[in-house]
């Protein structure tokens, strides 16, 4: 009897030891995963593929509003709209937001003229650049960070901690 009772309490443990061996590897790939946060998103990857890439970006605190979960961030950097002024023209960019899960995700975008299909340039390579500014408004309680995408190069970001 003592025997029997002795070989069950080893299958409970080594049971019990499978199981924590098995929640702390789940825990470790769901941590991993949350660290990453959404930048494996198909739906951030969808957005930095069409935005804009931002250089010299400049983020200020700013006052977010007499209530103190409010936050605002001015965001400021330079864009190339065009290859040279012909490219450029009609060309309009602004800074965009769009929340994906708990992110507040600012990407800039190029809105291109409707006569443009039509254009003919030529090939001068005279980059156009120019200066965008937003202020980026949210809520602490609904927002874990902000992500400005495609930052100096397509497919980087930069975080911020409200």
């Amino acid at each position: 009897m003592f025997d029997t009772l002795g070989s069950a309490k080893k299958i409970a443990v080594q049971f019990a030891a499978s199981n924590i061996i098995a929640l702390l590897s789940t825990l470790a790939i769901s941590s991993h995963a949350m660290a990453g946060g959404v930048y494996e998103s198909p739906a951030i990857a969808k957005i930095s593929a069409k935005a804009a890439v931002i250089s010299e970006l400049e983020v200020n605190r700013t006052q977010g509003g007499i209530n103190p979960d409010y936050f605002a961030y001015i965001v400021k950097g330079r864009v190339e709209i065009g290859t040279n002024n012909c490219d450029a023209s009609g060309r309009k960019v602004n800074l965009a937001t769009q929340q994906v899960g708990e992110d507040l995700v600012v990407f800039a975008e190029i809105k291109k003229s409707r006569n443009e299909a039509g254009r003919i340039c030529s090939m001068e390579y005279a980059p156009v650049f120019v200066t965008i500014e937003a202020t980026v408004r949210g809520m602490r309680s609904q927002i874990d960070q902000v992500l400005i995408l495609n930052v100096d190069r397509e497919g980087s970001h930069e975080s911020i901690n409200p």
